[in-house]
């Protein structure tokens, strides 16, 4: 299982530092102006080819892999009538074709109604006239699992290239699921393509190491392995938010977690060959 984590493009030679194989392209900010986080230049000009060429001769020169892309979220895509939607949505709209030109397998897409996730999705990838990455759909808090459910199996049936990106997180304090993230783990099943792994005490939307708050990780790990699940764990953590004085430590914490829920992960997959 490779080990990758959310981040901006900026950040691999300190993902490679740590032990990390691969990375999965942040690259929501490019719509945030300061409100409520820093703006991302990276797609503003038109030709932002040569910057993201920099970047990705970068991760080749280190052995970083581009696995996966969070595309921009911090909009309702399915009101056009919000403040600044047409330059969210142009936006979105560059950086899907900015992951797949990185060589992205999947771009992270938030799950509202199913119905407005599949008119949104539709018109995203035609828009962007993409031709080889896929859509994951993200789990949120307060919408259900049959909502992501819906929206994944009617793009797929109609020839669409969909999976879900089972965000742990977002799962433990959702208010309509009845299951712990194990089983929700085994209500997607194969539709899981990519991971947002982090914990939380189910009170808030903490982006936790796993072990800091209450999710019950062996069971989560196993589950991934009985469902034949193959992708990254990938991380979603905030490091940004630990002071800088005790950040490599959080960082290298993060790192010792995730081998050894990889460990938990790869013993079950041998159980299952063996």
């Amino acid at each position: 299982m490779l080990f990758s984590a959310t981040s901006p493009l900026e950040s691999a030679e300190r993902l490679k530092e740590l032990g990390y194989d691969g990375i999965d392209v942040g690259l929501t900010g490019i719509i945030y102006h300061d409100d409520p986080l820093p703006h991302n230049p990276m797609l503003d000009d038109e030709d932002y080819e040569p910057i993201l060429d920099r970047h990705m001769a970068k991760c080749r020169e280190l052995g970083l892999q581009i696995l996966t892309a969070h595309i921009p979220y911090r909009f309702n895509y399915s009101d056009p009538t919000i403040e600044n939607y047409d330059y969210y949505y142009h936006m979105t709209v560059r950086a899907l074709r900015a992951a797949e030109y990185l060589g992205a397998e999947w771009a992270v897409v938030h799950v509202q109604k199913a119905e407005d996730t599949v008119a949104y999705v539709k018109r995203l990838l035609a828009d962007a006239g993409v031709q080889k990455i896929g859509i994951a759909i993200e789990n949120l808090p307060k919408y259900s699992l049959a909502e992501v459910i819906a929206a994944h199996d009617i793009l797929e049936q109609e020839g669409y290239r969909v999976g879900v990106c089972l965000d742990t997180g977002h799962c433990h304090i959702n208010k309509y699921f009845a299951y712990d993230v194990a089983e929700a783990v085994r209500v997607l099943g194969k539709r899981i393509k990519m991971l947002h792994i982090h914990d939380n005490s189910r009170n808030l939307d903490a982006h936790y190491v796993p072990s800091m708050g209450s999710i019950k990780w062996k069971g989560v790990m196993e589950a991934l392995a009985d469902v034949g699940y193959e992708g990254a764990f990938n991380y979603e953590l905030q490091p940004g938010k630990i002071p800088a004085e005790a950040r490599a430590e959080y960082e290298q914490f993060a790192v010792a977690m995730a081998r050894y829920l990889i460990s938990v992960f790869e013993a079950r997959r041998a159980e299952h060959n063996a």
